[in-house]
């Protein structure tokens, strides 16, 4: 190599050299950018139902009243007097049965006598699909009651005027006592069959009461 090319070699080389060095510099001169943020998920809050109003609450069934018809014995003592009352809503119809018996064998609020002897007590009741009540009565129906033709009838049809009155699905009532079948009541009413509506002739007189 000539002594020209030489010099021609070393100048470019001194060339890269500088520009190398001043685009290093430059580099290291600018400023660091950093990488964007990730923006942050916003966190999922839970759904909440709204609590209801006071207005909007459920009210106790146990609070639901409906009133009912009982067939007290009259002033006279000779026919059936009918006395109203409220008593509390049940779940279903039988449950509703033995409510509505009971209040007649607890007696009058209207200071009226019963029709059925003291101290019967409500043993159970079934009504079949057919409309025929089984109740089950406590032995006192038998072993208490006065006796006679006309208070057997009293007795008998108290019962199921209540029941029939109150219960359209009631046809006709079936009575039972300690858990089987009796032939009488007290010697004149056979028990053996069973007993729809009383006449006519046995509603006297009327009340009313809570």
């Amino acid at each position: 190599m000539s002594k020209k090319g030489l010099l021609i070699a070393i100048a470019v080389a001194v060339a890269l050299v500088t520009t190398v060095v001043t685009l290093t510099i430059w580099l290291l001169d600018q400023p660091i950018t950093e990488a964007p943020e990730e923006a942050e998920l916003p966190i999922e809050q839970p759904v909440t139902m709204p609590l209801p109003s006071p207005d909007e609450e459920v009210s106790d069934p146990a609070a639901r009243r409906i009133r009912v018809t009982l067939y007290m014995l009259s002033e006279s003592g000779t026919g059936l007097a009918v006395e109203d009352r409220e008593i509390a809503l049940a779940d279903n119809l039988q449950d509703q049965a033995k409510q509505v018996l009971r209040e007649l064998l607890a007696g009058s609020r209207q200071g009226r006598a019963s029709a059925v002897p003291p101290g019967v007590q409500l043993r159970e009741l079934f009504i079949t699909p057919q409309g025929l009540a089984f109740v089950d009565l406590s032995q006192e129906l038998v072993s208490n009651h006065i006796g006679g033709s006309r208070a057997e009838e009293l007795t008998v049809y108290s019962l199921s005027n209540t029941l029939i009155a109150n219960f359209p699905a009631v046809k006709r009532v079936q009575f039972l006592v300690e858990g089987r079948e009796v032939p009488t009541l007290a010697g004149h009413f056979d028990l053996t069959q069973s007993y729809g509506r009383g006449p006519r002739r046995l509603e006297q007189e009327s009340t009313s009461g809570r």
